[in-house]
């Protein structure tokens, strides 16, 4: 598996008999995700983490991406202590399905995989952590919770794709800054790169193209982004717009 997400770094197709003595260590631990600044998001959990967490979108691939803004510094995540405990009232669904990912392989089912490289993941078959397997070889509760989310996140993947597109086709989206100031240097830093939903396009479209927001169901996803950037205030960091990109 090619391009793969963030965090994930040696994914193989989940094994019944192969990994029946894992066990997920940590299941509630998200020290993996200190280091990340951005979090990959899905349409479908804009509504829930609006009022809790910024949504940007970043011009990346053939079009662009939405992510939750958990820091301003590269490199560290504002929301992840010291014993890899998440402070934030929303806990994005790329962090809740890790290590789990499905895999799509042409002319085949989908497969949910896992990444083999995860911290938390205990093969030895101690007694530490949760196991994924029963000692039937059945799915315990938490493996058949993950496996419903990543299928689930799979098919959200697909629709939040399709809202950037629009977006994108509709040239609603311009370049933003945010800047936040180090608590503990008083070092200032600042993040380029990111666009919103600029809300003047948005006003500006013709009856059309908003009737065609309303029948495709994006004009909660689109709002509620908006509704997020009030939770960049949250972070003691400063949101500047820029120039329509089209």
């Amino acid at each position: 598996m090619s391009d793969l997400p963030l965090f994930y770094r040696s994914v193989v197709p989940l094994n019944r008999e192969g990994h029946r003595t894992l066990r997920l260590a940590e299941p509630a631990r998200f020290g993996f995700a200190r280091d990340a600044h951005v979090i990959p998001a899905v349409v479908d959990e804009f509504a829930a983490a609006c009022r809790h967490l910024p949504i940007l979108f970043l011009p990346e691939g053939p079009v662009p991406t939405p992510v939750f803004v958990t820091g301003f510094r590269p490199g560290r995540s504002m929301l992840v202590d010291a014993d890899g405990g998440w402070t934030g009232r929303y806990l994005p669904a790329h962090l809740r399905r890790y290590p789990f990912i499905q895999g799509e392989i042409a002319d085949a089912d989908p497969l949910v995989c896992l990444d083999e490289a995860a911290e938390g993941l205990d093969s030895s078959g101690g007694e530490t952590g949760v196991a994924l397997f029963g000692a039937d070889g059945g799915d315990t509760p938490l493996l058949t919770e993950r496996i419903a989310l990543t299928r689930h996140y799979a098919e959200a993947a697909k629709r939040t794709a399709a809202f950037g597109q629009i977006l994108q086709d509709l040239a609603l989206l311009r370049p933003v800054t945010i800047q936040g100031r180090d608590t503990e240097t008083g070092d200032t830093h600042t993040l380029y790169g990111a666009q919103g939903v600029d809300e003047t396009a948005l006003a500006d479209l013709p009856d059309s193209d908003l009737l065609r927001l309303r029948r495709e169901g994006w004009l909660s996803p689109l709002y509620a982004h908006l509704v997020s950037l009030q939770a960049i205030a949250d972070f003691n960091l400063t949101y500047t717009a820029g120039q329509t990109a089209g």
